[in-house]
């Protein structure tokens, strides 16, 4: 009920709509696109790093993609 209550606040309805725009496609694409689903370390270090390479991958493909025209 809390979480409801708040979703339906102007200011963080707005925060949370950006974030379904910025965030949630690009995991999406690395879950469907580029088989990206579970870590493969432990540890915060090297879960960043492998994140990392993970979030650069795509950012690459964008690159490319841009590149292309």
């Amino acid at each position: 009920e809390r979480i409801r209550t708040l979703l339906s606040e102007e200011k963080t309805g707005k925060i949370y709509g950006r974030r379904k725009i910025d965030v949630e496609p690009v995991f999406g694409f690395l879950k469907a696109n580029l088989g990206f689903t579970r870590l493969s370390v432990r540890g915060k270090n090297r879960v960043k790093n492998e994140l990392g390479f993970a979030l650069m991958a795509v950012n690459l493909r964008k690159f490319a993609a841009i590149s292309a025209k």
